[in-house]
């Protein structure tokens, strides 16, 4: 087994995929190293890593476009052919067992959130609790949900549609 860690940006929007019945969630990270030689001359190169998530489908509310993540996991390389330009290209995946979200535009998940009792519980950076299939409110009053598994999503209010067309 290969262990890997990456640190790179989203370069879509996490997707929850269906294949044979079982679920899982993809998405790509940019890895970019930059450096200057000896003569002062700056270069860059960018490794792009797929990464395959089983199940969870709650992440995908907050692995986006650009944000930053670590994603560790057991590493696989693949050699396929490219459509593009007809050539033998080789690629990296990682089977991702652990992701943390380092920045982003928006934290939807407060650091903080509290059971029915008033029990505070830590939410770690990629939106997991300790706590399993419970409800939880922030001390704004937001609530969200905690799946079998630890993630947390927010619970969206309901639309009220249709309400607008019928005033109008």
């Amino acid at each position: 087994m290969l262990q890997a860690i990456v640190i790179g940006n989203v370069g879509a929007d996490a997707q929850v995929q269906n294949k044979d019945g079982r679920e899982f969630v993809t998405f790509r990270v940019a890895h970019n190293d930059q450096w200057t030689d000896q003569a002062g001359t700056q270069h860059s190169n960018t490794v792009w890593v797929d990464c395959i998530m089983n199940g969870h489908p709650n992440v995908t509310q907050f692995i986006k476009a650009g944000t930053q993540v670590v994603c560790q996991g057991n590493l696989s390389l693949r050699v396929y052919s490219s459509a593009k330009d007809r050539c033998m290209k080789a690629g990296a995946q990682i089977n991702v067992t652990n992701v943390q979200l380092l920045g982003g535009s928006i934290d939807e998940v407060p650091r903080r959130l509290y059971d029915q009792s008033g029990a505070q519980h830590d939410v770690y950076k990629a939106y997991y609790s300790d706590v399993k299939d419970c409800s939880l409110i922030s001390s704004r009053g937001d609530q969200f949900v905690v799946d079998a598994n630890g993630w947390i999503s927010k619970v969206q209010e309901p639309t009220t549609e249709g309400t607008d067309n019928a005033q109008q």
